[in-house]
């Protein structure tokens, strides 16, 4: 829950860290930036009043305040910025807000990486080359640059790095991890094949798969026959420079030789079975996938030895993960499947971050990612405690996954939840230490990680099977997961999260292509929306359904987000309203109109690409009104507190009378504006 402002002092987010400006109060022009707080809802003239009064918008700080840059002027009078009429107080912006969850706030768990190794985000590329100078002068070694980020060694305090002027943050470097379950790394799959009168198979779609490795990694010396002439790349990324200041690496190439997690993951999402005779196939068959290899060997110099063992690591993945997306996407891709990530703890960390600036860069991107397999029920009352979700699942624009059982067929793991906690430190409850880990695919599974984020936000966003699936196996490991499948060696059982994520963006592929069959190419905001408004309910592991935090929307349901024209859901009818010229301001509203036949069911989500940063920046509002004009409805998201946090809404009636509504989008908040936006909504006429 935020803290309250009151009538003299308003509290602004800055990276995550409440900032309390009392009225009045200016900055003392010591730091080339302040920290401003308005009167209210931000106006577009205000924005255009900062610029032409020199005052660079740096980033917001939600709900009603900015960093900028201040001219010189100001800087010797800041007082005047009491003139902008808007502007109620300041303050410098200083090294101490130049971290994420500052001191007052919940630690984030420490990286096992050395702890002389820093990230430091700049202001923008203008700043690099004196922060590079200030670097060399405090004798820290910049490692790697990418963008606007610097991957600095310093053996000093993380202090004076935030100290630069030039430095919006800075902190230690983060570890990634892939997300399998200790001691059997479960696998998932959706119930029996998709109707063939849909026929619906992902043809025309491209599938970015950024993991271990695949298969041997070399189509010319034998590639897996499941993805067989649709690689359209396969990318072997070197390994980050950054790791030569402690580790050595064997090479960099794209097999798949430790765990097989990148072809298993491929193969969920885009393999077409062709050894099974499609038996085995993923879930968008004829979809083309790149595929982007991260994994290497590393070995660990002793100095380091203690902290970070050798072996296999995401060495590969890029300082900045705009640069990962962007270089799938420069091959065609607009779905990004990430099954890997780092135990944040529900934070928003720089990989949310760069996740939410990507999907902003290119709006009709989507980005899938695995939530985590950290769950626990430590109280014993049933339900995963809150708090575990990974990152980048916590970046708000990106639909975190997480997992339900999977199916009880063919071979895999007839273990039960107790057999994978032998120390009953996880799951304490005997009923459900004495459950089979598969056979309820409309069940929680209670190792996937739960929310909400930090800032109350939901996730995950919604769940697919995550126990005993088969996939693809890569033949250069001799891993076999929870164990081979027919046809041998191709084919294996295999999971946690990481293989709940491939399901929903192999899904997408299909969603995707079955709404150009309509002539509709659908931004990433309306194909998460899509999957939201089709979710169906979870079962919780005792009575009742699972909590929002554990299962988001509910479980993936391909059918009820295609378009009317499958009629793959009888008496359920779709409508989009998603087009670039849907975009709201403060104040600014805009309705659609629905003509209803009576005794329905009414759902409607609203969906927007919020702008990268910890804390809801632009807030829109979704209401339904009456044939008669009165408010019936206002959205709203499963599990959300009072105060909206989330970049959804949404809105489910039972059962509506005949009669024309309106279906109303405002612009409660819009800091960074004019903001775009998707809206979905169906009528199910079967609901009486």
């Amino acid at each position: 829950m935020a803290p309250k402002n009151t009538a003299k002092e308003q509290i602004v987010w800055v990276h995550g860290n409440p900032l309390a400006l009392r009225s009045g109060t200016w900055p003392s022009g010591q730091t080339p930036r302040a920290i401003l707080s308005f009167a209210g809802p931000v106006q577009p003239a205000w924005r255009t009043a900062l610029r032409r009064a020199g005052l660079r918008i740096r980033f917001y700080c939600p709900p009603a305040g900015v960093c900028v840059d201040l001219p010189t002027s100001y800087r010797q009078t800041p007082g005047q910025l009491a003139d902008l009429g808007f502007v109620l107080a300041g303050r410098d912006y200083d090294d101490a807000m130049c971290q994420r969850f500052g001191k007052a706030g919940q630690p984030i768990p420490q990286s096992p990486l050395p702890g002389d190794m820093f990230d430091l985000i700049c202001f923008d590329r203008r700043a690099l080359p004196p922060v590079m100078r200030h670097l060399a002068k405090l004798g820290a070694r910049v490692r790697q640059s990418a963008n606007c980020k610097l991957r600095v060694s310093y053996a000093g305090d993380i202090g004076d790095l935030q100290a630069i002027a030039g430095v919006k943050l800075a902190d230690r470097v983060r570890l990634p991890s892939l997300l399998s379950v200790a001691a059997l790394r479960l696998s998932l799959g959706l119930p029996a094949g998709l109707p063939a009168a849909w026929g619906l198979d992902g043809a025309g779609e491209v599938i970015a798969i950024a993991d271990t490795g695949l298969d041997s990694g070399d189509p010319s010396a034998g590639m897996h026959p499941d993805f067989s002439g649709r690689l359209r790349a396969l990318l072997a990324l070197p390994t980050n420079p950054s790791w030569a200041t402690f580790a050595a690496t064997r090479g960099d190439d794209a097999a798949d030789r430790a765990s097989g997690h990148g072809t298993h993951v491929a193969g969920l999402a885009a393999g077409s079975g062709a050894v099974s005779h499609g038996e085995h196939s993923g879930l968008a068959p004829a979809s083309e996938l790149v595929f982007l290899a991260l994994e290497q060997k590393i070995e660990v110099t002793a100095a380091h030895a203690g902290s970070l063992p050798s072996g296999y690591y995401l060495a590969g993945r890029p300082i900045d993960l705009r640069d990962l997306y962007r270089q799938a996407a420069s091959y065609g891709a607009k779905l990004h499947n990430i099954s890997w990530g780092d135990a944040a703890q529900g934070a928003y960390t720089d990989d949310s971050f760069e996740t939410d600036l990507y999907l902003n860069e290119d709006p009709a991107a989507v980005i899938v990612c695995a939530a985590g397999n950290d769950g626990v029920d430590r109280d014993g009352n049933r339900h995963i405690d809150a708090g575990s979700l990974y990152s980048p699942a916590s970046a708000k624009n990106a639909i975190a996954v997480g997992a339900t059982e999977g199916p009880l067929s063919g071979c895999g793991s007839r273990a039960t939840w107790g057999q994978l906690d032998a120390g009953a430190k996880r799951w304490p409850v005997v009923a459900d230490r004495n459950d089979p880990v598969s056979g309820e695919a409309d069940r929680i599974a209670p190792f996937s990680s739960c929310g909400p984020t930090r800032d109350g936000r939901l996730k995950p966003d919604l769940c697919a099977p995550g126990t005993n699936l088969v996939a693809a196996r890569s033949r250069s490991t001799p891993y076999k997961g929870w164990g081979l499948a027919d046809p041998m060696p191709f084919y294996m059982y295999d999971g946690g999260t990481s293989t709940a994520a491939p399901l929903v963006t192999g899904a997408l592929a299909l969603i995707r292509q079955a709404w150009r069959r309509e002539r509709r190419v659908l931004s990433g905001a309306a194909l998460k929306a899509l999957l939201l408004l089709a979710a169906q309910p979870v079962r919780g592991r005792g009575t009742g359904n699972a909590l929002p935090a554990e299962c988001g929307f509910g479980r993936l349901d391909i059918g009820r987000a295609l378009p009317p024209a499958f009629a793959a859901t009888p008496g359920w009818q779709v409508t989009v309203r998603d087009a670039a010229s849907q975009r709201l301001e403060t104040g600014q509203q805009r309705a659609s109109v629905l003509r209803l036949a009576g005794n329905c069911r009414l759902r409607a989500v609203l969906c927007w690409y919020d702008p990268a940063g910890e804390r809801l920046i632009n807030d829109l509002a979704l209401s339904l009104h009456g044939p008669d004009g009165r408010l019936i409805a206002t959205g709203g998201v499963p599990g959300e507190s009072p105060e909206h946090c989330n970049p959804l809404a949404c809105i489910d009636l039972p059962l509506l009378a005949k009669g024309r509504y309106l279906l109303r989008v405002s612009g409660s908040n819009v800091m960074d504006g004019p903001q775009r936006y998707a809206l979905v909504w169906a009528v199910d006429t079967t609901a009486h």
